[in-house]
């Protein structure tokens, strides 16, 4: 179908050909359901359904290159770790697609759509800055899909872990060097995905020794350096800005050391459904959001202590991947992680940028104020 998909592109039938592609797309969302519902899974369609979907959308990118729509280096890019991963299940020993390869076929199809959408109706000034964007976030998802299946289990969450750090470290940078802080911001977003994640493959699949110490330096670089020094950026005055971002700073260490440290005192092994006080990953959303997005330093100031007090305060917060996010429809789920990255790429562009720190805002407060939520809930009625 990815083969007549083309065939209907190159006889001059763009509306049929997308409207087709899409179509046959969808059955990847259905192929396994029925497997799951009726009991009809083999070791033989964990490859082959991965293959099928790799022969739908590789021709379409193939066609789009050599007609100018995608960069062709980054589309060699992508084949090159989609074949790498397809080739790498006759040894593997896992054969299904993982979270990445899921997030990447998805995004694949995105991406298609826009150019579709552009290739039908004209230039499009905010969705064709985002065709190049979504490509390499592909091709990046494309490599960590096949990169997951050749390392062992165990180091999963550690390369979650030196990712995040990673992310933290290039957020430092923007900001020392001047660059915008919305740059740095983005490097936040993308450690805060990767944090989502560390914990329970840590859990699935073990850890080495020092896996927990990852974590905790690449959360603290990512959800308290960087935004530290996002929020020292944003005031005009150098001496306030670095004492309420090191206020920030020294709240996230606090806030991570004393939840080793109880972690340990009472034997918790695993990981846990509610924190004490609010988590650094939601912290470094608001305090990051609030100081690029809001233009009164006062207003800044006030809410960065306030999140600074939260965070060492004993206030209980649900965990977003333990407690809410299981709630959360697999579809909706898929969608929302679609989205993200798709508002990922269109932040690239300096210009485009608000709209997605808005909506992290939002989320931010939301979840800052959920546990008045959660009181009324437990109050009987």
């Amino acid at each position: 179908m990815g083969f007549v998909s083309v065939a209907l592109l190159y006889m001059g039938f763009p509306r049929l050909c997308f409207l087709f592609f899409t179509f046959w797309m969808i059955t990847d969302i259905t192929d396994g359901a029925i497997a799951r519902k009726c009991d009809l899974h083999t070791e033989e369609g964990e490859t082959i359904d991965p293959f099928s979907d790799k022969l739908m959308y590789s021709p379409m990118l193939v066609y789009m290159a050599w007609l100018g729509w995608l960069d062709p280096i980054l589309v060699g890019l992508f084949l090159v770790f989609d074949v790498i991963g397809q080739v790498s299940r006759r040894f593997s020993k896992v054969k299904a697609a993982n979270l990445f390869g899921k997030a990447k076929t998805f995004l694949v199809v995105v991406l298609l759509i826009v150019v579709g959408l552009e290739w039908i109706y004209g230039p499009l000034p905010l969705l064709g800055r985002t065709i190049q964007p979504l490509l390499a976030i592909c091709a990046c998802l494309a490599f960590c899909s096949t990169a997951f299946k050749l390392i062992p289990n165990y180091w999963y969450a550690n390369i979650l872990s030196i990712m995040n750090l990673v992310c933290g470290l290039a957020g430092c940078w923007v900001i020392l060097t001047g660059r915008p802080p919305a740059y740095a911001l983005g490097l936040v977003f993308l450690g805060q995905f990767l944090d989502l994640f560390d914990g329970r493959a840590a859990e699935r699949w073990g850890s080495t020794p020092k896996g927990e110490l990852f974590d905790d330096v690449a959360d603290g670089t990512s959800f308290g350096l960087t935004v530290g020094l996002i929020v020292a950026a944003s005031f005009s005055q150098l001496w306030l800005g670095l004492a309420i971002g090191g206020l920030y700073l020294g709240a996230v260490v606090y806030r991570l050391i004393r939840f080793v440290v109880e972690k340990r005192k009472e034997g918790i092994l695993g990981g846990v459904a509610t924190f004490s006080g609010l988590p650094s990953p939601a912290a470094a959303l608001l305090a990051g959001t609030t100081c690029v997005l809001v233009p009164s330093q006062v207003a800044n100031g006030i809410l960065v202590v306030a999140t600074s007090l939260l965070m060492v305060s004993r206030v209980p917060y649900a965990h977003f991947g333990r407690s809410i996010l299981p709630k959360i429809p697999k579809i909706v789920r898929v969608l929302v992680l679609g989205a993200f990255l798709f508002l990922l790429a269109l932040g690239i562009r300096r210009d485009h940028y608000i709209a997605p720190l808005l909506i992290s805002f939002v989320a931010s407060v939301t979840y800052l104020i959920s546990p008045l939520f959660g009181a009324r809930a437990k109050k009987p009625s």
